[in-house]
């Protein structure tokens, strides 16, 4: 009785060449529509959205600044862009 099984000599081989590399990524999507990505976001975020600054302090520092804050009755985002200002101006460097 013939096995139906097909051996890899029965079979013959597929050989597809391989599709050019890019040299570049090319010029972004005019509009979402030219594209089949899914959100195409390409635009830069506001100046209103809130960001995270993305860095870690000690606790003890982290508790002296509530306290300040509290006593004082500031925010303490406040505070901070109040903090930075005066800091960034004392540097020298123009703030928008």
């Amino acid at each position: 009785m013939p096995s139906k099984t097909t051996t890899s000599a029965e079979t013959p081989a597929v050989r597809v060449a391989k599709p050019p590399r890019q040299k570049g990524l090319g010029e972004p999507p005019q509009t979402a529509t030219e594209t089949a990505a899914v959100g195409n976001n390409t635009k830069v975020a506001a100046d209103d959205k809130l960001v995270d600054l993305g860095f870690k302090l000690p606790q003890a520092f982290r508790r002296n600044f509530r306290l300040f804050c509290a006593s004082n009755d500031m925010a303490q985002v406040d505070a901070f862009r109040e903090a930075m200002a005066d800091y960034m101006k004392k540097k020298g460097w123009e703030s928008n």
